[in-house]
């Protein structure tokens, strides 16, 4: 696993953790308006409060 994500419905938030070193570093922490993008699938990008709607 070169990356995980960590969603806080209540906190409505998403942590980023990448590998690196061999150890998951968390790399940002995106709420509200922040888009989420990964390395890993370069054409994909969501918004987070996408994520939380309804």
């Amino acid at each position: 696993m070169r990356e995980y994500w960590v969603v806080d419905r209540y906190q409505q938030t998403i942590e980023v953790y990448r590998l690196e070193q061999n150890q998951l570093m968390l790399v940002t922490t995106l709420a509200n308006n922040d888009q989420l993008r990964t390395p890993l699938l370069p054409a994909f990008t969501c918004l987070i409060s996408q994520v939380f709607e309804g």
